[in-house]
């Protein structure tokens, strides 16, 4: 006796292990048995593909209102601190990963591992995303934040959103036309390591004011969707550079002439980690549905 053939599953499916653990449970079954009728009908499993995510977006936002708000709100500050420390560890260190530690012995590195230039690589992207993903969130947040603070006339909030780019563009103008031309020697590291902490202090500074300014300001929907997507991808961004860093690390100390020192390197991927688990822990508390959190 033959064994019935298996009807193929919509592939939009996989997309539903994006929405919330609470979500899945409540509304999975139905939400297959939708997909599979809109398939039959004829409808097209990209546009099918596109509302799933869109719908992930919401479920993680959970726009119920009230206290839910709170809560996103205090995890997405939460992810964009983590992003903070985690980008910062991996610009000081990936900064050397491509000529660690001659240019010569690095070729010879990358010929022999291609693992090596391939981590480089996905580190660069995964930072070049999750800087995207911020610049797009903070212009979303900063255009609402900018009209109600003139709307109701309050110029602290103003003032409070001129931290960032301004602390900014002092940081790398000084470091760009100051301690740049330095030359090297020890008179330029002493300027460099007093000016890498005084970045530090403007990054501090910068992320407070921008929880001031989101604690303060009424968003839209539409604005907070914008942002539980950009902290989803910076989350998985940090992700992905963490495990570049890992691996960059484990492959380049199978090298036939490896680094001697490996403490800065395990002190990065602690650091990394750390903030991606936090970044994560944020994320999947964003996503919990109220009734699940009062039974925890």
């Amino acid at each position: 006796m033959s064994r019935p053939r298996r009807v193929p599953r919509p592939w939009p499916e996989v997309l539903l292990a994006a929405y919330p653990a609470w979500w899945r449970d409540r509304y999975q079954a139905e939400m297959e048995l939708l997909i599979d009728d809109l398939r039959a009908d004829g409808h097209r499993q990209a546009a099918m593909a596109a509302d799933l995510l869109f719908g992930a977006v919401a479920a993680w936002l959970n726009i119920g209102r009230t206290g839910m708000s709170e809560r996103t709100r205090g995890s997405l500050i939460t992810i964009l601190w983590c992003w903070a420390i985690c980008g910062g560890a991996a610009a000081f260190f990936g900064h050397d990963l491509s000529i660690y530690p001659t240019r010569a012995l690095a070729a010879r590195i990358d010929a022999a591992h291609p693992a090596v230039p391939a981590a480089f690589a996905a580190l660069y992207v995964a930072g070049l995303v999750g800087i995207a993903a911020t610049l797009v969130a903070a212009v979303a947040f900063a255009v609402p934040a900018a009209r109600q603070a003139v709307r109701e006339r309050r110029p602290g909030t103003l003032a409070m959103m001129a931290v960032p780019p301004v602390s900014a563009a002092a940081w790398l103008a000084v470091f760009r036309f100051v301690i740049g031309p330095a030359g090297a020697g020890p008179v330029r590291l002493a300027l460099g390591a007093c000016w890498l902490q005084v970045g530090l202090a403007g990054a501090a500074l910068s992320l407070f004011a921008v929880g001031r300014i989101v604690r303060a300001t009424t968003f839209s929907a539409a604005t907070w969707r914008v942002g539980v997507a950009a902290a989803m991808t910076v989350t998985i961004a940090m992700l992905v550079a963490t495990g570049a860093t890992l691996a960059w690390g484990v492959a380049i100390r199978t090298t036939p002439a490896p680094p001697a020192d490996a403490a800065g390197w395990l002190t990065v991927i602690a650091i990394m980690a750390a903030a991606t688990g936090r970044a994560v822990i944020a994320m999947l508390r964003a996503g919990q549905h109220p009734r699940q959190r009062q039974i925890a």
